[in-house]
């Protein structure tokens, strides 16, 4: 049976900078519908997305959901089993993919209306989105008060900062899961070139796609990417950050060499997905969607990560306060 949704709740907020940049987002799922950058004397798209809200719920892009612009919670990436350990305890979480958990389960932070609860206009615009996530849903303690910032500098930096308090021991892992294409014309990512400061990765278990639990180094695998490449089809994994949060960790340029940007976070790991198993799916007067058509920089903390002592925690505590950012930078060249 087909979900309603009330269309009555939908807001639209676009953010303007002084230089002719405009984000456009959406407050279900808090989802980044647009970027548009001046390069020259034209704006490029700069995300994979739709113009209406009937498309981010149409049974189409529903079928093979790839979660196009939103926040991901209570928890980014896969969890084996939908099985998490918190606190000592085994907490058995609702299984959406087959019998593991991905995104959140079901209904996640992706595909629910957030309160807009302040709006800045002018210099540095900004918006302020925030969720209060139910003790027990999607199988997860505690109830959740999340909160996204999205702001927009005059320097072409698009900054999303989250925050988040809960009332009982619960995972809070959240992402924002745009799929950028940088590309003047309407091209797949594979021509752009692609740099991550990091000497290692997290490889995935074979028939899971979730953590092994090791973290070896890049090099001499195609995700070595120390001294930039051309995007490789699979890249499907997270990148270790060792580097400060204020250094760059990431820098995409498109394939003509117009447009790079350039990303920082203070989240222990960022996950780079190419988009291999994108569906293919053609918006009115956007770019068409479809495989290795958009690449993901979701900073997060580690999947799966409380079966795993050596990563870092992603449990959040009653007197804790969640509190990280991803920074998008544009560049025109």
């Amino acid at each position: 049976m087909k979900k309603e949704y009330n269309k009555e709740q939908l807001k639209t907020i676009t953010l303007h900078n002084a230089s002719g940049m405009e984000v456009t987002i959406i407050n279900f799922g808090g989802v980044i519908t647009s970027i548009k950058v001046p390069v020259k004397n034209k704006k490029i798209e700069c995300v994979l997305g739709f113009n209406s809200f009937d498309e981010y719920v149409s049974d189409e892009y529903r079928t093979e959901y790839p979660y196009l612009g939103a926040i991901i919670g209570r928890n980014a990436g896969r969890i084996k089993y939908g099985k998490a350990i918190i606190e000592g305890k085994e907490v058995q979480l609702h299984c959406n993919l087959g019998k593991d958990q991905i995104h959140g389960g079901y209904v996640g932070f992706d595909s629910v209306f957030w309160d807009v609860i302040s709006e800045e206009k002018g210099k540095n615009s900004s918006v302020t989105l925030q969720y209060i996530s139910k003790d027990g849903e999607e199988g997860y303690p505690g109830e959740v008060t999340a909160q996204v910032t999205y702001a927009l500098t005059d320097d072409n930096r698009l900054r999303v900062d989250y925050h988040g308090t809960t009332t009982a021991p619960t995972i809070l892992n959240l992402t924002q899961h745009t799929y950028f294409n940088l590309n003047e014309h309407d091209t797949n990512v594979l021509n752009n070139t692609l740099q991550i400061k990091a000497e290692k990765y997290v490889p995935l278990e074979e028939g899971f796609f979730t953590p092994t639990g090791q973290r070896p180094p890049v090099a001499g695998t195609p995700l070595d990417y120390r001294s930039g490449q051309k995007v490789y089809p699979h890249t499907d994994n997270s990148f270790v950050r060792e580097i400060t949060p204020n250094e760059v960790m990431a820098t995409l340029t498109n394939g003509e060499e117009t447009l790079s940007m350039e990303v920082r976070t203070n989240h222990p790991v960022l996950h780079i997905y190419a988009g291999y198993y994108l569906p293919e799916l053609q918006p009115a007067q956007r770019k068409t969607i479809g495989q290795n058509k958009g690449i993901c920089f979701e900073a997060q903390g580690y999947a799966d990560a409380t079966k795993h002592p050596q990563f870092d925690s992603v449990v959040l505590l009653p007197n804790e306060e969640y509190s990280y950012f991803t920074e998008f930078k544009f560049n025109s060249l």
